[in-house]
C-alpha cells in the first residue's frame, strides 16, 4: 500500500489540485507579511506558510485545520514571487468557503457568532445606528479600561483581551469632531 498523506484528496479537488505543483522552494513564506510577522512555529503544522496553509487543513483534514485558510491576508505576494505560478490566495478563498458552508463538524462559527455578524452587519446599514452603536460600545467598554484599552474584559472579547489589548472605541465619532472644528474654525456656534 503506498502512503500519500492525503494528497490524493488534494488532487481529486480541481480548485486544489495546483498544489500539488509546490516545489517547496520557500518563496511564499518569505513574501507572506503575515508569515514574515508571526513565524513558522506559530502555525503549528509541518508545512508552513501560505502553501501549508492549503496542504495541511486538506492532508489531516479540514477539520483539524480549519483555522489555517484564515491566516492569510490574501494580498497575492506568495501567487507573485512563486515559481510556478500556484494561485495560493485562490485555493486559501476555496478553503475558507468549504469551512464557512461546510457541514456543521468542519464549520468555523458557532451560532453565537453568526449571531454576532448579524447584528453586526444590522448595525452597520445605516449611518445612524452605526454611531448609534459606537457610542452605546464607548459607554459599556469605559468601566473596563485602563489608560484607553481594555486588558481584560467580560465575554465575548474575554478571549481577544486575554493575548491583546483592545482600544475603546471613542465616545465621539470622527465627524462629529470634525463638524464640531469646522463650525469653530468658521467662527460658528
Amino acid at each position: 500500500m503506498i502512503v500519500d498523506n492525503g494528497r490524493m484528496r488534494l488532487l481529486a479537488d480541481p480548485k486544489l489540485r495546483e498544489a500539488l505543483y509546490c516545489l517547496r522552494c520557500g518563496a511564499c513564506l518569505n513574501a507572506c507579511p503575515v508569515y514574515r510577522k508571526v513565524g513558522g512555529h506559530s502555525y503549528g503544522w509541518v508545512y508552513p506558510g501560505p502553501i501549508g496553509a492549503v496542504v495541511s487543513p486538506v492532508m489531516s483534514g479540514l477539520k483539524r485545520g480549519k483555522d489555517l485558510p484564515f491566516a492569510s491576508s490574501l494580498c497575492g505576494a506568495c501567487r507573485e514571487v512563486c515559481p510556478v505560478r500556484i494561485d495560493i490566495p485562490n485555493m486559501l478563498l476555496h478553503l475558507r468557503q468549504q469551512v464557512t458552508e461546510g457541514p456543521p463538524e468542519v464549520r468555523s462559527s458557532g451560532w453565537r457568532e453568526r449571531l454576532g455578524w448579524k447584528l453586526w452587519r444590522f448595525g452597520n446599514l445605516s449611518p445612524g445606528r452605526f454611531r448609534f452603536g459606537g457610542k452605546l460600545a464607548s459607554l459599556v467598554a469605559r468601566p473596563f479600561a485602563r489608560g484607553g484599552f481594555l486588558r481584560r474584559s467580560p465575554p465575548p472579547l474575554s478571549g481577544w483581551t486575554r493575548s491583546r489589548d483592545l482600544p475603546v472605541p471613542v465616545a465621539q465619532p470622527f465627524r462629529d469632531r470634525f463638524k464640531a472644528r469646522q463650525r469653530r474654525e468658521d467662527g460658528r456656534p
